[in-house]
């Protein structure tokens, strides 16, 4: 795809940063992008739903009523499921979810996502966050200058106590490292915010794949 300019905060000014986009491939594989948000998506899941069987309710094995000269329907007991209170037919029971699709789908799943967000003018760069101090308001004013503090992805090469701890009362702000970006997390986010360290990583990780 080429060369791309990002808005970027260096020095506490506002400019551009031209970034190669070449290392994420030259198109968006929706459909990879899309099974591997499923993928992370159903791993998620408990699978603790439970509904009982007719053989599960525990209700009196006596007769309703005499199954001839009644005028209702035979019913012997009342845990056969189509009476009130009774057992559930073919309902859920727990069950496991996870599943794993193979490594290099989700590295390509992950540079999919990746792309999608630079086309789409959603990623912003920093020199460095500058925390000297583990401050809210502090990353929280930084976040609301480049415009990206409803719902942003932090990517550094490595975070610091500082940041962890600032990030935590924003409710849809999230740090990763460039080691552990997935597509998931790059999908659920609206706006990416990378420093140029963080930047530097990624492309080194995808260079070498």
């Amino acid at each position: 795809m080429g060369t791309m300019d990002i808005p970027c905060m260096k020095g506490g000014k506002s400019g551009k940063l031209p970034v190669d986009t070449a290392f994420l491939g030259e198109r968006v594989l929706a459909r990879t992008l899309f099974n591997a948000v499923v993928m992370y998506e159903a791993n998620k899941r408990q699978g603790t739903h439970d509904t009982l069987t007719r053989a599960e309710v525990a209700r009196a094995k006596k007769p309703l009523f005499k199954q001839k000269h009644t005028g209702n329907a035979r019913v012997k007991h009342p845990q056969v499921p189509q009476c009130r209170g009774g057992g559930v037919a073919h309902g859920p029971h727990p069950r496991e979810y996870r599943y794993a699709l193979p490594r290099k789908a989700l590295r390509v799943a992950l540079r999919s996502a990746l792309l999608a967000k630079f086309r789409d003018n959603q990623v912003s760069a920093v020199d460095s966050l500058g925390l000297t101090s583990p401050k809210t308001k502090d990353l929280a004013k930084l976040l609301r200058t480049v415009g990206c503090l409803a719902s942003c992805l932090i990517v550094v090469r490595a975070a610091d106590r500082n940041l962890l701890l600032a990030v935590r009362n924003l409710p849809r702000v999230k740090v990763m490292s460039a080691r552990d970006l997935n597509a998931y997390d790059v999908a659920l986010y609206r706006h990416i915010l990378v420093t140029e360290d963080g930047l530097a990583a990624i492309k080194e990780i995808h260079d070498n794949a």
